[in-house]
């Protein structure tokens, strides 16, 4: 019999390209989505049940199938809004994530796969990286304290229940399908949307901070094989493991989009709470997983960059 899989948010950019992976596998997919931010509207060969997993009455009553696994992609994707709206960010991250906990005990589920973020780590000196799953975390922005706050949940509710689970710490995902109506989110998306209208880019904070941004064809790989995987319970950090400076960000863009000769960069003061710098350690995430990540940076950057024009 097929393994069933839930995922929360399988509408959005990871979810849906999760859900699409899972089904080409062979496996049975119903999506979770509220459908508040979809970018898209249907995944084929999913069962799509709508539900609003910060609606505790609605939850309450939905009937969730019986399934093996749960995945939540889903979730608060914004710093920035999370700035102007800390109290809401953190209530509905919290919320959606305990009602999705809820629902998979209520499937029967046996494993949960929740996508957390480097933002848990807060503000590390150049000099401690590439961060380990080990590393204190002290989160600077709202953002980053949800996240940290649904961490521990999914630690002390799959514990007490007897549930594995893993804390995937996404670093900067990028790729085909992001939303680039979106300002608010990402970081390759926001200077690729930019470029696309004009070869002036406004970017927010130093051009020297770095980044480890990943594929969302690794991320969803990573994804599948701690799904699959008899593996430890606790935190993966999945990144490529390697920095990579906003400037090159931005530089790798326009020259695919032929823009290197027209190229303005605007630089405005960096956005509260965020992150100057960040690098993943990976040793976890292939001795846990077997996974090396796959798409070097520049070449990911280029290809997304060609399949947005």
């Amino acid at each position: 019999m097929s393994i069933h899989y839930l995922i929360t948010g399988g509408l959005g950019f990871i979810g849906s390209n999760l859900s699409r992976r899972l089904i080409e596998k062979g496996y049975q997919v119903t999506i979770l989505d509220d459908r508040s931010t979809p970018v898209v509207n249907q995944v084929d060969g999913a069962q799509l049940l709508v539900v609003d997993l910060t609606n505790q009455e609605a939850v309450e009553k939905f009937k969730v199938p019986s399934a093996d696994i749960m995945i939540l992609p889903g979730g608060p994707t914004s710093g920035p809004e999370s700035a102007s709206d800390p109290v809401g960010t953190i209530t509905r991250g919290y919320t959606a994530t305990l009602s999705a906990l809820q629902l998979a005990l209520k499937a029967g589920a046996r494993k949960i796969i929740h996508t957390s973020s480097m933002v848990v780590y807060g503000a590390i000196e150049p000099a401690r990286l590439p961060a380990k799953e080990t590393e204190p975390m002290i989160p600077t922005s709202n953002y980053g304290v949800m996240k940290l706050a649904n961490e521990r949940l999914i630690d002390i509710y799959c514990t007490e229940k007897g549930l594995s689970f893993n804390n995937l710490r996404l670093f900067n995902v990028y790729g085909p399908g992001q939303d680039l109506t979106r300002f608010d989110s990402g970081i390759v998306s926001i200077f690729l949307a930019q470029l696309l209208k004009s070869p002036k880019v406004e970017v927010r904070g130093s051009l020297d901070r770095f980044r480890d941004i990943v594929h969302v064809d690794d991320v969803v790989d990573a994804a599948i094989l701690a799904a699959c995987t008899d593996c430890r319970s606790g935190p993966v950090n999945v990144g490529y493991g390697e920095s990579i400076t906003v400037g090159d960000m931005i530089r790798t863009v326009s020259e695919a989009l032929g823009l290197t000769n027209q190229l303005e960069i605007d630089v405005r003061p960096g956005t509260p709470g965020d992150q100057q710098w960040i690098c993943a350690d990976v040793t976890r995430l292939q001795e846990w997983l077997g996974f090396t990540p796959k798409v070097n940076p520049a070449k990911g950057i280029k290809d997304f960059a060609n399949s947005a024009r």
